[in-house]
Protein backbone atom coordinates (compact mmCIF):
# COMPACT_ATOMS: atom_id res chain seq x y z
CA UNK A 1 0.00 0.00 0.00
CA UNK A 2 1.30 3.45 -0.69
CA UNK A 3 -0.16 7.07 -0.26
CA UNK A 4 -0.06 9.55 -3.03
CA UNK A 5 -0.77 13.21 -2.30
CA UNK A 6 -2.01 15.49 -4.70
CA UNK A 7 -0.64 19.08 -4.46
CA UNK A 8 1.71 21.92 -5.21
CA UNK A 9 4.81 23.16 -3.23
CA UNK A 10 4.71 26.78 -3.36
CA UNK A 11 5.38 30.16 -1.06
CA UNK A 12 1.46 30.75 -0.52
CA UNK A 13 -0.61 29.16 2.70
CA UNK A 14 -1.73 26.34 -0.04
CA UNK A 15 1.71 25.49 -0.58
CA UNK A 16 3.18 25.46 2.73
CA UNK A 17 0.28 22.84 4.12
CA UNK A 18 0.96 20.75 1.15
CA UNK A 19 5.36 20.57 1.55
CA UNK A 20 4.97 20.96 5.40
CA UNK A 21 2.53 17.91 5.77
CA UNK A 22 4.04 16.06 3.16
CA UNK A 23 7.64 16.31 4.56
CA UNK A 24 6.56 15.81 8.21
CA UNK A 25 4.69 11.86 6.83
CA UNK A 26 7.46 11.16 4.82
CA UNK A 27 9.83 11.51 7.87
CA UNK A 28 7.84 8.75 10.17
CA UNK A 29 10.04 5.79 9.96
CA UNK A 30 8.77 3.19 7.87
CA UNK A 31 6.57 5.73 5.70
CA UNK A 32 9.51 7.20 3.46
CA UNK A 33 9.10 5.11 0.55
CA UNK A 34 5.27 4.64 1.16
CA UNK A 35 4.59 8.49 0.78
CA UNK A 36 4.68 9.77 -2.88
CA UNK A 37 4.29 13.60 -3.62
CA UNK A 38 2.35 13.72 -6.79
CA UNK A 39 2.25 17.65 -8.36
CA UNK A 40 -1.33 18.26 -9.26
CA UNK A 41 -0.37 19.40 -12.69
CA UNK A 42 2.39 18.56 -15.47
CA UNK A 43 3.27 15.84 -18.12
CA UNK A 44 3.97 13.28 -15.60
CA UNK A 45 1.09 12.83 -13.66
CA UNK A 46 -0.79 10.51 -16.09
CA UNK A 47 1.90 7.50 -15.35
CA UNK A 48 1.39 8.10 -11.76
CA UNK A 49 -2.29 8.01 -11.73
CA UNK A 50 -2.14 4.74 -13.93
CA UNK A 51 -0.10 3.18 -11.08
CA UNK A 52 -2.46 3.63 -8.13
CA UNK A 53 -4.28 0.15 -7.03
CA UNK A 54 -7.02 -0.40 -5.49
CA UNK A 55 -5.06 -0.76 -2.13
CA UNK A 56 -4.03 2.30 -2.33
CA UNK A 57 -4.48 5.37 -0.58
CA UNK A 58 -4.91 9.34 -2.23
CA UNK A 59 -4.93 12.40 -0.67
CA UNK A 60 -5.61 15.92 -2.29
CA UNK A 61 -5.30 19.17 -0.39
CA UNK A 62 -6.34 20.78 -3.44
CA UNK A 63 -9.33 20.10 -6.18
CA UNK A 64 -8.08 18.71 -9.39
CA UNK A 65 -9.30 16.83 -12.21
CA UNK A 66 -7.28 13.56 -11.35
CA UNK A 67 -9.82 12.70 -8.27
CA UNK A 68 -11.66 11.40 -11.13
CA UNK A 69 -9.41 8.61 -12.29
CA UNK A 70 -7.65 7.88 -9.07
CA UNK A 71 -8.38 4.16 -7.94
CA UNK A 72 -8.81 2.93 -3.97
CA UNK A 73 -9.01 5.30 -0.70
CA UNK A 74 -9.64 8.92 -1.64
CA UNK A 75 -9.26 11.57 1.42
CA UNK A 76 -9.57 15.07 0.45
CA UNK A 77 -8.75 18.06 2.12
CA UNK A 78 -11.45 20.76 3.58
CA UNK A 79 -9.62 24.20 4.36
CA UNK A 80 -12.60 26.91 3.87
CA UNK A 81 -13.00 30.66 5.10
CA UNK A 82 -17.28 30.26 5.24
CA UNK A 83 -19.67 28.86 7.56
CA UNK A 84 -21.71 28.68 4.02
CA UNK A 85 -19.91 26.06 1.53
CA UNK A 86 -21.19 26.72 -2.26
CA UNK A 87 -22.92 23.51 -3.52
CA UNK A 88 -20.16 22.75 -5.96
CA UNK A 89 -17.64 22.36 -3.43
CA UNK A 90 -20.07 20.06 -1.06
CA UNK A 91 -20.20 18.26 -3.88
CA UNK A 92 -16.73 17.97 -4.64
CA UNK A 93 -15.89 16.68 -0.70
CA UNK A 94 -18.69 14.34 -1.44
CA UNK A 95 -16.79 12.19 -3.59
CA UNK A 96 -14.50 10.98 -0.81
CA UNK A 97 -13.93 8.19 1.57
CA UNK A 98 -12.61 10.51 4.06
CA UNK A 99 -12.30 14.18 4.84
CA UNK A 100 -9.75 15.99 6.65
CA UNK A 101 -10.11 19.45 7.80
CA UNK A 102 -8.12 21.19 10.45
CA UNK A 103 -10.15 22.39 13.05
CA UNK A 104 -13.04 21.61 14.92
CA UNK A 105 -14.59 24.74 13.63
CA UNK A 106 -14.18 23.67 9.91
CA UNK A 107 -15.97 20.05 11.17
CA UNK A 108 -18.81 21.55 13.21
CA UNK A 109 -19.37 23.87 9.40
CA UNK A 110 -19.38 20.57 7.45
CA UNK A 111 -21.87 18.60 9.49
CA UNK A 112 -24.22 21.95 9.53
CA UNK A 113 -24.02 21.75 5.68
CA UNK A 114 -25.03 18.29 5.77
CA UNK A 115 -21.82 16.00 4.73
CA UNK A 116 -21.53 12.53 7.10
CA UNK A 117 -19.77 13.34 10.50
CA UNK A 118 -18.24 9.81 10.49
CA UNK A 119 -16.31 10.72 7.59
CA UNK A 120 -14.77 14.18 8.69
CA UNK A 121 -11.95 13.28 10.78
CA UNK A 122 -9.76 16.92 12.37
CA UNK A 123 -6.13 16.92 11.37
CA UNK A 124 -4.36 20.02 12.20
CA UNK A 125 -2.35 21.97 10.23
CA UNK A 126 0.87 22.99 11.41
CA UNK A 127 3.89 25.01 12.24
CA UNK A 128 8.02 23.92 11.85
CA UNK A 129 9.90 24.64 15.09
CA UNK A 130 12.85 24.53 13.40
CA UNK A 131 12.64 27.72 11.15
CA UNK A 132 9.36 29.13 13.56
CA UNK A 133 11.72 29.97 16.95
CA UNK A 134 11.98 33.17 19.14
CA UNK A 135 15.73 32.61 19.61
CA UNK A 136 17.31 31.52 15.97
CA UNK A 137 18.37 34.65 15.67
CA UNK A 138 18.06 37.93 18.37
CA UNK A 139 16.90 40.84 16.94
CA UNK A 140 18.02 44.51 18.63
CA UNK A 141 14.96 46.99 18.71
CA UNK A 142 17.32 49.98 19.94
CA UNK A 143 16.91 53.25 18.03
CA UNK A 144 13.99 52.09 15.83
CA UNK A 145 10.71 52.65 15.96
CA UNK A 146 7.87 50.04 17.13
CA UNK A 147 7.08 47.83 14.17
CA UNK A 148 3.45 46.14 13.76
CA UNK A 149 3.54 43.48 11.31
CA UNK A 150 0.39 42.31 9.36
CA UNK A 151 0.67 39.49 6.92
CA UNK A 152 -1.89 38.09 4.24
CA UNK A 153 -3.68 38.19 0.78
CA UNK A 154 -5.08 41.82 0.00
CA UNK A 155 -8.55 40.69 -0.05
CA UNK A 156 -11.40 42.18 1.85
CA UNK A 157 -11.31 38.82 4.57
CA UNK A 158 -7.78 40.13 5.94
CA UNK A 159 -9.57 43.08 7.59
CA UNK A 160 -7.15 45.32 5.76
CA UNK A 161 -9.41 48.33 5.74
CA UNK A 162 -10.44 47.98 9.41
CA UNK A 163 -6.66 47.72 10.13
CA UNK A 164 -5.72 50.90 8.30
CA UNK A 165 -8.78 53.04 10.53
CA UNK A 166 -7.78 51.79 13.30
CA UNK A 167 -4.19 52.37 13.15
CA UNK A 168 -4.99 55.72 11.92
CA UNK A 169 -6.83 55.89 15.34
CA UNK A 170 -3.94 54.90 17.67
CA UNK A 171 -0.80 55.97 16.00
CA UNK A 172 -1.72 57.83 12.85
CA UNK A 173 0.37 60.62 13.72
CA UNK A 174 3.38 59.09 15.43
CA UNK A 175 6.60 58.73 13.86
CA UNK A 176 7.92 55.91 16.45
CA UNK A 177 5.44 53.68 15.68
CA UNK A 178 5.05 51.86 12.29
CA UNK A 179 2.50 49.02 10.39
CA UNK A 180 3.95 46.95 7.66
CA UNK A 181 1.67 45.04 5.31
CA UNK A 182 2.82 41.77 3.60
CA UNK A 183 0.27 41.71 1.29
CA UNK A 184 2.05 40.93 -1.77
CA UNK A 185 0.10 38.23 -3.26
CA UNK A 186 -3.08 38.74 -5.27
CA UNK A 187 -5.71 36.65 -6.93
CA UNK A 188 -5.28 36.56 -10.93
CA UNK A 189 -3.07 38.12 -13.80
CA UNK A 190 -0.43 40.61 -13.43
CA UNK A 191 -3.10 43.24 -14.37
CA UNK A 192 -5.49 42.45 -11.66
CA UNK A 193 -2.11 42.49 -8.95
CA UNK A 194 -1.49 45.95 -10.39
CA UNK A 195 -4.54 47.07 -9.86
CA UNK A 196 -4.63 45.60 -6.33
CA UNK A 197 -1.75 47.23 -5.57
CA UNK A 198 -2.57 50.76 -6.42
CA UNK A 199 -5.80 50.29 -4.34
CA UNK A 200 -3.78 49.50 -1.46
CA UNK A 201 -1.42 52.28 -2.01
CA UNK A 202 -4.22 54.94 -2.51
CA UNK A 203 -5.83 53.48 0.63
CA UNK A 204 -3.08 54.19 2.52
CA UNK A 205 -2.40 57.69 0.86
CA UNK A 206 -6.08 58.39 1.44
CA UNK A 207 -5.77 58.54 5.27
CA UNK A 208 -2.21 60.14 5.09
CA UNK A 209 -0.45 57.56 6.96
CA UNK A 210 3.40 57.97 6.37
CA UNK A 211 4.14 55.14 8.79
CA UNK A 212 2.51 52.41 7.34
CA UNK A 213 4.76 50.79 4.44
CA UNK A 214 3.14 48.01 2.02
CA UNK A 215 5.80 45.07 1.09
CA UNK A 216 5.77 43.99 -2.18
CA UNK A 217 8.14 40.98 -2.67
CA UNK A 218 7.89 37.15 -1.89
CA UNK A 219 9.87 36.03 0.75
CA UNK A 220 11.32 32.74 0.62
CA UNK A 221 10.24 29.92 3.28
CA UNK A 222 13.72 29.54 4.12
CA UNK A 223 13.90 33.19 5.67
CA UNK A 224 10.11 34.15 7.08
CA UNK A 225 11.43 33.07 10.49
CA UNK A 226 13.72 35.94 10.55
CA UNK A 227 11.95 38.05 8.45
CA UNK A 228 8.92 37.52 11.77
CA UNK A 229 11.78 38.01 14.42
CA UNK A 230 12.15 41.37 13.09
CA UNK A 231 9.05 42.81 14.47
CA UNK A 232 7.89 43.77 17.70
CA UNK A 233 4.08 42.50 17.19
CA UNK A 234 1.77 41.13 14.71
CA UNK A 235 -1.65 42.39 14.20
CA UNK A 236 -4.02 40.01 12.38
CA UNK A 237 -7.63 41.33 12.11
CA UNK A 238 -9.07 38.55 9.72
CA UNK A 239 -12.67 37.75 9.52
CA UNK A 240 -12.34 34.32 8.64
CA UNK A 241 -9.53 31.65 8.54
CA UNK A 242 -8.84 28.20 7.01
CA UNK A 243 -5.76 27.67 9.42
CA UNK A 244 -3.84 30.85 9.83
CA UNK A 245 -0.49 30.24 8.94
CA UNK A 246 1.30 34.13 8.99
CA UNK A 247 -0.63 33.75 12.58
CA UNK A 248 1.01 30.63 14.04
CA UNK A 249 4.35 31.00 12.56
CA UNK A 250 4.42 34.67 13.85
CA UNK A 251 3.49 33.20 17.38
CA UNK A 252 5.89 30.31 17.47
CA UNK A 253 9.01 33.31 16.65
CA UNK A 254 7.68 34.89 20.13
CA UNK A 255 5.90 37.71 18.74
CA UNK A 256 3.05 39.10 20.54
CA UNK A 257 0.53 39.31 18.60
CA UNK A 258 -3.29 40.79 18.61
CA UNK A 259 -5.93 38.52 17.11
CA UNK A 260 -9.73 38.23 16.30
CA UNK A 261 -10.77 34.78 17.78
CA UNK A 262 -13.19 32.92 15.20
CA UNK A 263 -13.14 30.38 12.65
CA UNK A 264 -9.65 28.36 11.83
CA UNK A 265 -7.86 29.64 13.94
CA UNK A 266 -9.40 28.97 16.97
CA UNK A 267 -8.09 25.54 16.95
CA UNK A 268 -4.57 26.69 18.16
CA UNK A 269 -5.50 29.90 19.63
CA UNK A 270 -7.24 28.17 22.11
CA UNK A 271 -4.30 26.42 23.41
CA UNK A 272 -3.24 29.92 24.51
CA UNK A 273 -5.90 31.88 25.33
CA UNK A 274 -4.44 33.78 28.30
CA UNK A 275 -1.01 34.72 26.06
CA UNK A 276 -2.20 36.40 23.33
CA UNK A 277 -4.34 39.71 22.90
CA UNK A 278 -7.89 39.23 21.67
CA UNK A 279 -9.64 41.51 19.07
CA UNK A 280 -13.38 41.55 19.27
CA UNK A 281 -15.32 41.22 16.74
CA UNK A 282 -19.07 41.02 15.69
CA UNK A 283 -20.97 38.22 13.11
CA UNK A 284 -22.14 40.35 9.76
CA UNK A 285 -23.11 38.58 6.78
CA UNK A 286 -20.67 37.58 4.04
CA UNK A 287 -21.69 40.21 1.36
CA UNK A 288 -20.71 38.91 -2.52
CA UNK A 289 -17.71 41.64 -3.15
CA UNK A 290 -16.14 41.10 -0.61
CA UNK A 291 -15.14 37.51 -0.79
CA UNK A 292 -13.38 35.55 -3.69
CA UNK A 293 -14.85 35.68 -6.69
CA UNK A 294 -15.25 32.17 -7.27
CA UNK A 295 -17.30 31.25 -3.81
CA UNK A 296 -20.54 31.62 -3.22
CA UNK A 297 -22.06 34.50 -1.25
CA UNK A 298 -23.55 33.34 2.22
CA UNK A 299 -22.45 32.77 5.40
CA UNK A 300 -20.97 34.71 8.24
CA UNK A 301 -17.69 36.44 9.50
CA UNK A 302 -16.36 38.10 12.05
CA UNK A 303 -15.83 41.66 11.58
CA UNK A 304 -14.15 44.37 14.10
CA UNK A 305 -14.60 48.24 14.43
CA UNK A 306 -11.12 50.10 13.95
CA UNK A 307 -12.04 51.36 17.28
CA UNK A 308 -11.24 47.87 18.82
CA UNK A 309 -8.22 47.30 16.56
CA UNK A 310 -6.87 50.44 17.94
CA UNK A 311 -7.39 49.79 21.57
CA UNK A 312 -5.95 46.64 20.92
CA UNK A 313 -2.74 48.50 19.32
CA UNK A 314 -2.18 51.05 21.68
CA UNK A 315 -2.47 47.74 24.59
CA UNK A 316 0.52 45.88 22.80
CA UNK A 317 2.90 48.87 22.91
CA UNK A 318 1.97 50.41 26.06
CA UNK A 319 2.26 46.64 27.77
CA UNK A 320 5.14 45.39 25.49
CA UNK A 321 7.07 43.55 27.70
CA UNK A 322 4.38 41.78 29.45
CA UNK A 323 3.23 41.06 25.60
CA UNK A 324 6.41 39.62 24.99
CA UNK A 325 7.00 37.46 28.57
CA UNK A 326 2.94 36.08 27.09
CA UNK A 327 4.44 35.49 23.53
CA UNK A 328 7.11 33.21 24.79
CA UNK A 329 4.99 31.37 26.71
CA UNK A 330 2.82 31.02 23.34
CA UNK A 331 5.42 30.01 21.27
CA UNK A 332 6.43 27.30 23.69
CA UNK A 333 3.12 25.66 24.24
CA UNK A 334 3.03 26.03 19.84
CA UNK A 335 6.24 24.39 18.97
CA UNK A 336 5.41 21.51 21.23
CA UNK A 337 1.79 20.68 20.26
CA UNK A 338 0.88 22.27 17.04
CA UNK A 339 3.94 20.79 14.38
CA UNK A 340 3.70 19.23 11.15
CA UNK A 341 5.09 16.45 13.38
CA UNK A 342 1.48 16.21 14.96
CA UNK A 343 -0.32 16.27 11.96
CA UNK A 344 1.15 13.95 10.40
CA UNK A 345 0.63 11.71 13.78
CA UNK A 346 -2.95 12.48 13.61
CA UNK A 347 -3.34 11.68 10.18
CA UNK A 348 -2.12 8.31 10.91
CA UNK A 349 -4.12 7.98 13.92
CA UNK A 350 -6.96 8.30 11.53
CA UNK A 351 -6.28 6.10 9.04
CA UNK A 352 -5.77 3.51 11.60
CA UNK A 353 -9.42 4.58 13.24
CA UNK A 354 -10.60 3.23 10.00
CA UNK A 355 -8.47 0.07 9.78
CA UNK A 356 -5.95 1.02 7.36
CA UNK A 357 -2.75 0.72 8.03
CA UNK A 358 0.18 2.09 6.25
CA UNK A 359 3.09 0.13 7.95
CA UNK A 360 4.10 -1.66 11.00
CA UNK A 361 6.34 0.94 12.28
CA UNK A 362 4.79 4.26 12.25
CA UNK A 363 6.81 5.87 14.97
CA UNK A 364 8.20 9.90 14.09
CA UNK A 365 12.38 9.79 13.35
CA UNK A 366 13.05 13.41 14.79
Amino acid sequence: MKIYMFGQRNILGGGVHYSGFLDAMAQLSGLSEVVIEVKSSGKKINPIIHQITENDVSVFFFPTISEHFVRGFVIKWAIFESDVLPDDYLEYLSRSDLIWTPSNWAKKVLISCGLEKNKIHIVNEGVDPSAFHPFLSSCSYDDKPFRFLMCGKKENRKGFNELLQGFKLAFGEDPNTELHLKADYFWGDDNAAAIKKSELNSEISDLNLFNVTPIYRAIPKSEMGSFYRGYHALVFPSRAEGWGLPLIEAIACGLPVASTFYSGHTEFLSLIENHFTKIDHELRSINCEEFLEHWNCGGSWAVAKPQEIAKKLIFLKENYEKCKANALFASDIIRNKVTWRHASEQAILSLKSIGIHLCHDTQPTY
